[in-house]
């Protein structure tokens, strides 16, 4: 029987479980070096390294595990068909590095342990384990979950975003996407697959899931399309969103208790961050200043939860004459200075006061300008839907969505695109899902200065 959702549990599970499990043995071949063979069995003992070493060493493994997370190392659609692994995981590996000298030169007192020599093998070992594990658990789970054809039909659009996503990646090779459901029928009759994924509307329609009814009971599983794209890709496909599914769906049970922590915490973390962000602003300033003696804020009209219009605080990035429309690649309206703020996202620090001041959320959609909103409305359907909540100083597009990690949209395109993403965390939000793009917010934006790179 085929279970997407829960074979790429199981994937992800195997290879967190498998990381933890070369970080231990990593630790354990570095103590074996430095004490058993040197001296033998008199320096060497099961508390060397279950009390001393391997308590906080599990602190540092969760550390590079919650790295791993952020560079996209456990999400099993890219998994195992990067352009080169060992490259890759050098990169993770040493930002990992220096994770674990601050870790033990800081914390050192409170351990009681010297991990001068067993650190530098500890981070040999664990990079070479790493890598290899890695490489080898591309041939071992395709061999362990590759068996069992599955069948995806649905719309058009989707489908080649399927496409790309599962011809590269060596876990799913069993995978059958195709566009004419005729395809999937003369399969089903020969019962030569083990699942399909499609719409309720395409099941609904011209009979087609009487043909299929026979194949039920031969085993054959059945998957929504919708929720099967929404796992793989954490968006909604916007091509099959009507009336019907955002009454499902968005209007959602009171969540009171979510919004009014939210809250809480949006004051909390606005009112620390921003007195500390005061540090910034004389230097910011004098930046702007010397750049072109323009304003110092830019303070547009944007709209906010339930189309209440405010203003947002940002510094100036733009020329005092910049015109308003689609953002372009290298900008030509940006100031020097500004691009090093949107770089930075510096440019950003005065949204933290409309943080405080309830305009805006920590996380949520980000708040259009009122001229463009009113266009975007009437000519993407149910794009209103984003103001249903409050809108936040980052979202789920702009940590998922490659072109939005330093500016907006650029076309009516790509505005769906940050919709379809939008509508997953209207639909989905959670504490988890604000803390992991809060994450992926501080990676994205090391990642654009280079300390990630």
């Amino acid at each position: 029987m085929y279970n997407w959702h829960a074979k790429s549990r199981i994937l992800v599970l195997i290879l967190f479980l498998g990381d933890v499990a070369v970080f231990s043995l990593a630790l354990w071949l570095s103590l074996t070096i430095r004490f058993f063979l040197p001296y033998g069995k008199y320096f060497w003992s099961y508390r060397l390294f279950l009390y001393d070493n391997l308590l906080p060493f599990s602190l540092v493994f969760l550390l590079w595990i919650l790295v791993l997370y952020l560079a996209g190392f456990y999400r099993t659609l890219i998994i195992g068909y990067r352009l080169s692994l060992a490259q890759s995981l050098l990169r993770v590996h040493f930002i990992n590095s220096v994770i674990a000298v601050i870790f033990f030169y800081i914390f050192l007192p409170y351990f009681y342990i010297s991990p001068k020599v067993n650190l530098v093998l500890y981070l040999l070992f664990s990079y070479i384990l790493l890598f290899l594990w890695r490489a080898w658990s591309v041939s071992f789970l395709k061999a362990a979950f590759g068996r069992g054809a599955l069948y995806i039909v649905g719309p058009e659009r989707e489908l080649q975003e399927i496409t790309h996503a599962f011809h590269y990646n060596p876990y799913y090779e069993n995978i059958k996407i195709v566009s004419d459901v005729s395809v999937v029928e003369e399969a089903a009759c020969g019962g030569t697959f083990a699942a399909v994924v499609a719409s309720s509307s395409l099941l609904n329609s011209g009979g087609v899931s009487k043909k299929f009814y026979d194949a039920f009971f031969k085993g054959v599983q059945f998957f929504n399309f919708q929720k099967f794209y929404e796992s793989v890709f954490h968006k909604i496909p916007l091509s099959l969103v009507d009336e019907t599914w955002l009454l499902e769906n968005i209007s959602s049970p009171s969540r009171a208790l979510y919004d009014f922590t939210k809250i809480l915490a949006d004051i909390l973390i606005a009112v620390f961050i921003g007195c500390i962000s005061l540090v910034f602003y004389p230097f910011i300033i004098l930046a702007i200043k010397l750049d072109d003696s323009g304003p110092i804020f830019y303070i547009p009209k944007r709209v906010g939860a339930g189309g209440k219009i405010f203003d947002l605080f940002k510094f100036r990035t733009m020329r005092v004459d910049a015109d308003a429309r689609w953002p372009e690649k290298n900008d030509p309206r940006v100031t020097r200075v500004g691009r090093f703020l949107r770089k930075t996202s510096l440019d950003e620090l005065p949204q933290l006061w409309n943080v405080f001041l309830g305009n805006i959320s920590m996380v949520g959609p980000r708040p259009d300008l009122v001229d463009f909103a009113e266009v975007l409305e009437k000519q993407i359907p149910y794009y209103k839907v984003r103001t249903l909540i409050k809108p936040g100083l980052t979202g789920w597009a702009q940590v998922s969505q490659k072109f939005l990690g330093d500016r907006n949209p650029s076309s009516i395109e790509e505005t769906k695109e940050r919709l379809a993403y939008d509508l997953y965390y209207i639909k989905n939000r959670s504490f988890l899902l604000d803390l992991a793009i809060i994450l992926k917010t501080i990676n994205l934006v090391l990642s654009r200065i280079g300390f990630l790179r």
